[in-house]
Formats: C-alpha cells, sequence, structure tokens
C-alpha cells in the first residue's frame, strides 16, 4: 500500500494543490500553473532574487485558492475586470494565513486583483504591491490567452490599455519577454510542468512534518466542501470518523494521521464537477454519472501527486471501491482493498447519511447502521469496519456531525 513518508516537499505539495483548484474550471484546467510560470519569468526579467522568485511562484500557483465553484471561475476567467474580484481574494488570503507554513503568502493573494494605483494610495508595502501586481498581471494574460487573443506584443497592448490597472515596470518587463516567440510556447505542456520542476528545484527544499500537513489538509477541506451547501463539513466528518475507526480497530499514530489526510482530501476530485451537477436534485444521465465517477480518480491522481503512490493517495481515492468488486472507478476486488481504505469508505457513507443531501433529510444513527448492514450484505462495504462502527455509533454520529 505504500508507507507514509515522516516529511513533506512543500513545493510539491504546491504544485498538486494547484492543480486541484484548477479542476474547478471543469475543462479549462492548467491556469494556475501558467499564471505561475508568467510571474516568475516577469520577475526574474526585473532582476528579482530566487528566494523572492519562489515565494511569488507559490503565492501564484495557489492565488485561485478562494475560488470553489464553477460559477466563480467562469466570471473570473470572463473578464478582464469585473466587480466582485476582491471576494475570492480575500477568502483565499484567509485560507492560507490560517495555515503558518503559507501565511507568508496571504497579502499576496489578498491583493491580487487590485489596481496598481490603489496599491500605491494604500500605503501596500512596495514588496507586496508589485507581487501581487505581478500575479495580477500573469492572471490576466492567461485569461486573455484563453479567451483567444493572439499572444504577442498586441496581447501586452491590450493590458496597457487598462491605464494604472498594472506597474508600468511589470508591464514593461512582459513586454520585452513577449517578443520572444518561445516565452508562449513554454505555456503550453508538457513543458509548462517541466518548467516549474526546475524552478522550484532551484533551492533548498522545504520540508514538512506530517502534523503541517494535516493543518494544512483540514484547510482545504473546508475549501472543497464550499464547493456545494450540501457537502459542508463532509470532509472534516468523514476525517474524524476515519480517526475514530482507526483507533478503535488498534492502528498506530503514523496511520491514524494518514487516514485522517485521506479523509480531509478524499472529495478532492470534487472541485472539477460542474455546480449545478453536484446540486441536482433528479436522476443523472449515463454521462453525467460518467462525470460524477471519475472524483475518485481524480482525487487520486492529485494525491499521488502530493504524497506519492499509495498510502493517503490509494486511501482516499478508493473510497467509492466496493468489496465485490461493483465499485467505481477502479472496480477493485476485495484483496485490492487495504483496511484504510475500508474505513475511509464506510466513514464517507456514516458521514453523507448523518448529512442533509438535495434529495433526503439526514438519517438518524439506528437508521444509518442498519443501512450499512444491508451494504455489508450486498458485498459494497467491509462487515468488520461496519462492526466497529456500530460499536461506536454514538461517537461516530458525534464525529459525523460536528456534535
Amino acid at each position: 500500500m505504500g508507507a507514509i513518508p515522516s516529511v513533506f516537499d512543500l513545493d510539491r505539495l504546491v504544485l498538486a494543490l494547484s492543480d486541484a483548484f484548477d479542476l474547478v474550471g471543469v475543462d479549462k484546467t492548467g491556469h494556475s500553473r501558467r499564471v505561475g510560470l508568467i510571474a516568475a519569468h516577469v520577475a526574474e526579467e526585473l532582476g528579482w532574487e530566487n528566494g523572492e522568485i519562489r515565494s511569488l511562484l507559490r503565492a501564484a500557483l495557489l492565488h485561485d485558492c478562494g475560488v470553489s465553484t464553477t460559477g466563480e471561475h467562469h466570471d473570473l476567467m470572463g473578464a478582464l475586470r469585473w466587480a466582485d474580484s476582491v471576494e475570492h481574494c480575500q477568502r483565499g488570503a484567509g485560507y492560507l494565513a490560517s495555515i503558518p507554513e503559507l501565511a507568508a503568502l496571504a497579502p499576496m493573494v489578498a491583493e491580487h486583483h487590485t489596481a496598481w494605483t490603489n496599491l500605491c494610495n494604500r500605503g501596500v508595502t512596495e514588496g507586496v504591491a508589485l507581487a501581487a501586481n505581478l500575479i495580477c498581471l500573469a492572471d490576466r494574460t492567461d485569461a486573455l490567452l484563453q479567451g483567444g487573443v493572439t499572444p504577442g506584443r498586441d496581447l501586452v497592448a491590450a493590458l496597457k490599455g487598462h491605464g494604472g490597472y498594472f506597474a508600468p515596470q511589470g508591464l514593461a518587463a512582459l513586454d520585452r519577454l513577449a517578443r520572444c516567440e518561445a516565452f508562449w510556447f513554454a505555456l503550453e505542456e508538457p513543458v509548462l510542468s517541466e518548467a516549474l520542476a526546475r524552478r522550484t528545484a532551484l533551492g533548498p527544499p522545504e520540508l514538512l512534518d506530517s502534523c503541517a500537513v494535516l493543518r494544512l489538509a483540514a484547510v482545504v477541506g473546508g475549501i472543497i466542501d464550499r464547493k456545494s451547501p450540501y457537502t459542508e463539513c463532509h470532509s472534516g466528518g468523514v476525517a474524524k470518523v476515519s480517526v475514530l475507526l482507526g483507533q478503535a480497530m488498534g492502528l498506530g499514530e503514523a496511520t491514524r494521521r494518514g487516514l485522517e489526510i485521506a479523509g480531509y482530501l478524499h472529495d478532492i476530485g470534487k472541485l472539477r464537477i460542474p455546480d449545478e451537477l453536484l446540486d441536482r436534485q433528479g436522476a443523472l444521465d449515463a454521462a453525467d454519472r460518467l462525470r460524477m465517477a471519475r472524483h475518485a480518480f481524480d482525487t487520486r491522481v492529485i494525491l499521488t501527486h502530493a504524497f506519492g503512490p499509495g498510502a493517503i493517495a490509494d486511501w482516499a481515492g478508493f473510497h467509492h471501491e466496493c468489496l465485490s468488486g461493483n465499485g467505481y472507478p477502479f472496480h477493485l476486488k476485495e484483496a485490492e482493498l487495504c483496511p484504510e481504505a475500508r474505513i475511509v469508505a464506510v466513514a464517507d457513507v456514516f458521514q453523507a447519511l448523518a448529512q442533509h443531501r438535495p434529495y433526503r433529510a439526514p438519517l438518524i444513527p439506528d437508521e444509518i447502521a442498519a443501512l450499512m448492514d444491508g451494504m455489508v450484505f450486498a458485498g459494497k462495504l467491509d462487515a468488520q469496519v461496519v462492526a466497529v462502527c456500530k460499536e461506536h455509533l454514538d461517537e461516530c454520529w458525534a464525529a459525523a456531525t460536528g456534535g
């Protein structure tokens, strides 16, 4: 199943989370990676030091962490400037400020849609102001690119038409870079990911212990749950029930911590599901069912990038697999499902049944226990894990509902 590392590389986590937040664009992905590389190139052109560029790159990769819904993503990519842009900036800055290892990025994210003249007039420190505005410049450059504007100096001219919105030195640096066709070609995959990997490897790695990653996972779980009013606190509930079951089954501390991380992040692939599909109350057609089924696949891909293969990525990515082999999306059989994956699957079902959903009211503990017994009989859930859950039914209910 793969071992849980004792330390985790911060830049690897940032890149993986950047990809996850970009899933909100559904079929238009890679925005944050392009913004990161553009901002880094402009900063390099301005003569910034590697350490400064590294911080800027992290902030640029996470600049849209405050966006959870496809509707908001559509707005931010559809216009160069719009009235409500500040909301997701402040929300994202709040998320980052709550994570000690990323708190220094919060001021840049908070101001990344503030006009340059406003930044100067409000007395924002020079370093934060320019960094935030370079993210803004890179962000709007990519928005124009994705909107069909031809890359090159004509695109820069379009940006210059918004006088006072961008720092003159940033625009001048972008104008110089724009003359080189390779600058634009490098924004395409696989060159884009290769360039980001090289750039994040320039300095010594910044390593986080599992407690720090757990704090990060808890915040990301809240971002995931904001996707729909019906999933509020779902990820946190799954994390807590998973830990409770792991402890009752005698699993070690490191494994329980991995279970908690997996619980918080098990639905990270749901960021890709359009809002209207996630909240739909009627039956789904075949295409919509396929799109819904993809979220567990995307979860495993993202968490493999973040943590490596096996362990956390599998425990989270297999939460819709069944012992009968009729689960999704991998259709794994009983022998292929480790105890930890079975625990997260039970925790996911328990919390979902305890929570209000568009198609039903929340169920009481005894109703949940009866339904889970039926799922054991049908080969969906593990009998031993469900038995432990029933032995600790009230505790699981409190963990799932925050009671």
